[in-house]
């Protein structure tokens, strides 16, 4: 019976110990890293967050579009503003972007898939140019072309005649200035090696490279198919790359010109651009407007322009898609409905946006407390670097809403510049970018705080807690020990002396 009592007192004893122990080790292993590192022996080269971030919203992934010094911040932002004439417009999708920040800044059903008509021939031009054939060589007028062009009754053409030959960069200003089709047809059979089939082919490829992913090109001039369809946006990716070639911007710019004399024609052939918004004179002419073409398919009630336009050290790219040719009565109408939109939407965007500096370089944004130094407990936190917008003319910068994202305390060594955290730029509730933050001095270390802070880092550490109870449960198993072999001495004597009697 004795030995049964002696089991459960030393069961219980267990028990206690392990009570004990529990909580302990669940604190040390759960706990997380502490404010110091335990196992470092020597002082951090650099500050280190001690607790968690000062906002749990502003913790999330800092935004792609942060601007570099001096940049103009690039974020795409559909449908910020929109003019107050919106429902006058008469084109059914447009996409307008800002060339210098390739921010866009307008947009009406961007993706909505509408015939591309002429606007094709850009793609057919780009394609031609980096073919990499000699565009010097000539080529006839085919008469599989001319037939298919007779056949579907299409006028708009260059006045190339049958088997005229031409050389291929004459053939490039007529599609882009008069929309010739026959013209766009055999640089497409030229550079497709008698097959324009296999030069929509590298149409299409050309434009999935670009990103124009509700993209199809059926044939290289746009004339209509049901499987030739475009967006606005994917049509704004297609002209901004073409516009950023140079000699595509020479053709598309271009006025008049003449080709070099061929048989038919021995003083060439003369080709008048039919974009009068870049004409100076004419009344359709708008003043910093350049390229790059018209769409037009009546049967379809169709017309598309896309544009570039510049004015006060400011670019655009519009694309305007679907504005009508016939009134619903079925009446032609005599005006050239996109270029109505273009002159309001350009006119609305030179007056209603600029650039402006929303946040200066070394401009104090916040403050951060300071660990491990005896004489600094605060600094201030500085922009890295400068952040500029394409904003409404009006805003200020008390129009900017600032998130913080930065360590609510921050530990010595600290030098001046070294990057703390970070700063959304929020206006209109949208972000717009972040900006670096940084130190606004440096902060020495206190070696006697960072010893301590070692010292009470170490007590909190699992290998203490674990020691720590360890030798509390070999004392307390000692103590248990030592009594039970007490009592039992005692009971031994008890015994003797109860046999000597």
């Amino acid at each position: 019976m004795g030995t049964m009592k002696k089991c459960a007192f030393l069961l219980a004893i267990w028990i206690l110990c392990a009570s004990l122990a529990v909580p302990v080790f669940a604190t040390g292993s759960s706990g997380g890293s502490s404010s110091a590192d335990a196992s470092s022996s020597e002082p951090a080269s650099s500050g280190s967050s001690s607790e968690g971030s000062s906002s749990s919203s502003a913790s999330s992934e800092a935004s792609s579009g942060a601007a570099a010094p001096g940049d103009v911040s690039a974020v795409d932002s559909l449908n910020r503003y929109k003019p107050s004439f919106e429902q006058e417009l008469y084109s059914q999708a447009i996409y307008m972007l800002n060339l210098d920040s390739d921010t866009p800044i307008y947009q009406k059903s961007p993706d909505v898939r509408m015939p591309p008509a002429s606007l094709t021939k850009i793609m057919t031009c780009i394609v031609a140019l980096e073919s990499g054939l000699d565009l010097e060589e000539t080529t006839p007028l085919k008469a599989y072309i001319q037939n298919e062009l007779y056949n579907l009754q299409v006028d708009t053409l260059g006045g190339i005649y049958l088997n005229e030959e031409l050389k291929v960069r004459d053939l490039l200003y007529a599609m882009m200035l008069q929309s010739a089709n026959e013209a766009a047809m055999m640089v497409a059979d030229f550079v497709g090696d008698g097959s324009i089939e296999r030069f929509c082919e590298m149409m299409n490829e050309k434009a999935r490279e670009i990103g124009a992913k509700n993209t199809n090109f059926a044939n290289a001039s746009g004339l209509y198919s049901e499987n030739s369809y475009t967006t606005a946006y994917d049509m704004a990716l297609i002209a901004k790359y073409a516009m950023e070639n140079d000699k595509f911007v020479e053709i598309v710019t271009t006025l008049v010109y003449t080709s070099d004399p061929t048989e038919r024609h021995p003083n060439g052939i003369l080709w008048t651009s039919i974009n009068n918004m870049q004409k100076p004179g004419n009344e359709d002419y708008y003043e910093g407007l350049k390229g790059v073409k018209t769409g037009s398919l009546p049967d379809q009630n169709i017309r598309n322009f896309i544009s570039t336009a510049t004015r006060d050290g400011y670019s655009y790219l519009l694309v305007c898609l679907g504005a009508p040719a016939k009134s619903p009565d079925g009446i032609a109408y005599q005006n050239f409905l996109p270029w109505f939109d273009t002159r309001k939407l350009y006119d609305w965007a030179f007056d209603t946006f600029e650039v402006k500096t929303l946040m200066e370089a070394g401009e104090e944004a916040t403050e951060v407390a300071v660990r491990l130094n005896w004489d600094v407990d605060k600094i201030n936190l500085l922009a890295a670097s400068s952040f500029s917008y394409l904003v409404p003319k009006e805003t200020g910068k008390d129009d900017v809403s600032p998130i913080p994202d930065y360590p609510q305390i921050i530990d010595a060594p600290i030098k001046k510049g070294q990057k703390i955290g970070s700063l959304k730029i929020v206006l209109a509730g949208e972000e717009l970018g972040t900006v670096d933050l940084v130190a606004a001095e440096t902060v020495p270390l206190s070696k006697s705080l960072y010893y301590l802070d070692q010292a009470k880092s170490f007590l909190d550490t699992f290998l203490f807690k674990f020691v720590l109870v360890f030798f509390v449960v070999i004392l307390v198993l000692y103590i248990a020990l030592m009594m039970i072999r007490n009592h039992n001495r005692r009971r031994y004597k008890a015994r003797r002396r109860r046999r000597r009697m």
